[in-house]
């Protein structure tokens, strides 16, 4: 009779696994984050984007769904509050539940969100004021927050930040549209009778 496994079928011995596997896994999971997260800020940051139909997007749904995230990303700013690039990953959770809100149709809905992202970026420039991406997000958050006192002079921080920085030429062409976009509107607004 044969011997039977003290394992199941499906279990893995983990304490048999090589250091160089564990690395390779953990390279995998690190990158797999960094990809999200940049297609998260490059679509996110990337212009004026129509409601996705066709899916469920009430807003319980989307807080659901967004709500774990800040939460972690809370978590893990609280216990290293001196490191920017944990800092961030707050304002990028909010950022995304904003947009998500927003692309839902929930302009309104998306505002105070809109708003929490940009008080974490804040926090990041405090530490770093030539982040481009705090200084990007932050601006395009209070742009779609409708926030007409403040989205002009963070836009025009970004441009002035990041016209250098070739990987965001696109957000600096969209924030300068978004800029006179603004300014236009209140030329617009300061001389109707």
């Amino acid at each position: 009779m044969a011997k039977k496994s003290a394992r199941t079928p499906m279990a893995v011995d983990k304490s048999n696994t090589p250091a160089w596997m564990r690395g390779v896994i953990i390279a995998i999971i690190i990158s797999f984050v960094a990809m999200v997260a940049g297609v998260a800020y490059l679509g996110s940051a990337g212009g004026t984007r129509t409601p996705t139909n066709g899916t469920d997007t009430s807003g319980d749904t989307i807080t659901a769904q967004y709500q774990p995230r800040v939460d972690a990303a809370i978590a893990a700013a609280q216990s290293s509050p001196d490191n920017p690039a944990v800092v961030i990953e707050v304002g990028h959770a909010y950022f995304e539940w904003a947009v998500a809100l927003y692309e839902s149709g929930q302009q309104s809905a998306s505002i105070p969100v809109w708003k929490s992202a940009v008080s974490y970026y804040d926090q990041v420039l405090a530490m770093d004021p030539s982040d481009d991406i705090a200084l990007g997000n932050k601006a395009f958050a209070l742009y779609y927050a409708q926030d007409a006192v403040l989205a002009p002079a963070a836009l025009q921080a970004f441009i002035d930040g990041a016209s250098d920085n070739a990987n965001l030429a696109e957000q600096v062409e969209n924030a300068k549209g978004m800029l006179a976009e603004i300014q236009s509107a209140s030329v617009t607004t300061t001389t109707t009778p």
